[in-house]
């Protein structure tokens, strides 16, 4: 008879999966054993069974957004040289599965006819994540779709030619709310205010009780004194007359009170990012952790975003040149230590100011861009 505990270790096949699976991977479930890659796009699993399946990895578009006539022709090519079957990872890549390696170099040369590129495996860039930003959010900060874009272009080369010491993913978040992803990540670009908003007053009634309820509801149980992280929003009540305040020494600019209510504004003048850098998922090296802030606000200059755009390759290629072989950015920073790390990037003046803040701010997501604080730091980079 079975252990309890061992059988926690069976592979015990989940009720109604089998329709989704072709059928030589649903033969060879729980059996692979080994695995070979083929160049930086092409992955060999190896079964006990002797069966082999070749999983050929394509680079999607931002937010890995594409037209139904682009998926029907990858589906014609998963049915053509594949075994039917495609996967889209975590990472917004499209997964082709096939069963020869002959297969597989014909789709990549048929995804790569189609303006696709094959990479993202071992010492690569992986993928560029995107949340969905000016696509359908109405509270983006930046257009975090065209700044992967951006990042895609220069980056390229890393997908799909490798060099790098180990796995690099990044991740661009239109605002500091990351609702497509964290900064467990290698590098996080993150849409960052530059200033507090301004509460438009012919439009907050819309998101507070009315008046006459307003007066006898106690501040603590008004909404949007509840969704402010900081404590930066209050009812200043004058007489009969009930006002909701912003105190502009406490706003982070996370953007909270705007995600719930259309009544604040930012000004589109001053917009940027933050870059974090360190973080990831993995259980090697260091283990998990998440990447905390390199520089706290950059500008995001569309079309090109030529300062995100230089930070980062700079970041990638430092970490490049002293990383040993298999060393993730976190593990590499890490070994090297955070301020050798800041030396070594050229950001020594963004150090010095960051041993005047408290250790949270340091790490801190948010950023308090007020008063003199943006001017000095804008100085330094």
């Amino acid at each position: 008879m079975t252990s309890p505990k061992a059988a926690r270790l069976q592979k015990v096949f989940p009720v109604e999966l089998e329709k989704f699976l072709p059928e030589k991977v649903l033969k060879n479930y729980g059996k692979w054993v080994d695995r070979k890659y083929h160049g930086y796009g092409i992955i060999e699993h190896i079964s006990e069974t002797g069966d082999r399946v070749f999983t050929v990895k394509v680079s999607m578009p931002p937010n890995a957004r594409i037209s139904a006539d682009t998926l029907e022709k990858f589906a014609d090519v998963a049915d053509k040289l594949g075994i039917g079957a495609v996967r889209v990872t975590m990472a917004g890549n499209l997964e082709i599965l096939t069963d020869s390696l002959d297969k597989a170099l014909k789709i990549k040369e048929e995804v790569e006819k189609m303006g696709f590129p094959v990479g993202g495996w071992g010492g690569a860039l992986w993928g560029i994540n995107s949340c969905t930003a000016y696509l359908t959010c109405t509270t983006a900060v930046v257009d975090s779709p065209s700044i992967t874009k951006a990042l895609g272009d220069a980056l390229a080369p890393y997908f799909s030619e490798g060099g790098l010491p180990a796995k690099l993913r990044v991740f661009v978040s239109g605002c500091p709310a990351l609702c497509a992803g964290g900064t467990a990540i290698d590098i996080a670009i993150v849409g960052q205010w530059g200033a507090p908003p301004r509460i438009r007053e012919d439009v907050i009634g819309m998101c507070l009780p009315p008046p006459k309820a307003l007066a006898k509801v106690k501040e603590a149980q008004i909404f949007l004194v509840q969704v402010c992280p900081t404590g930066a929003l209050s009812l200043r009540r004058e007489g009969d007359k009930v006002k909701l305040t912003l105190i502009g020494e406490k706003c982070i600019n996370c953007a909270r009170c705007k995600e719930n209510c259309d009544a604040f504004d930012y000004d589109p003048e001053d917009v940027g990012v933050a870059i974090l850098v360190g973080g990831k998922m993995s259980n090697t090296g260091g283990g998990a952790r998440l990447a905390r802030v390199l520089i706290p606000w950059l500008p995001a200059n569309p079309p090109r975003y030529e300062e995100i755009v230089a930070v980062v390759k700079h970041i990638v290629e430092v970490w490049k040149q002293h990383a040993n072989p298999g060393e993730r950015l976190a593990d590499f920073i890490d070994r090297v230590g955070w301020a050798k790390f800041i030396e070594l990037a050229g950001l020594q003046d963004i150090f010095n100011y960051y041993q005047q803040v408290p250790e949270f701010a340091r790490t801190f997501l948010h950023y308090r861009g007020m008063g003199e604080v943006p001017k000095r730091l804008r100085d330094a980079l």
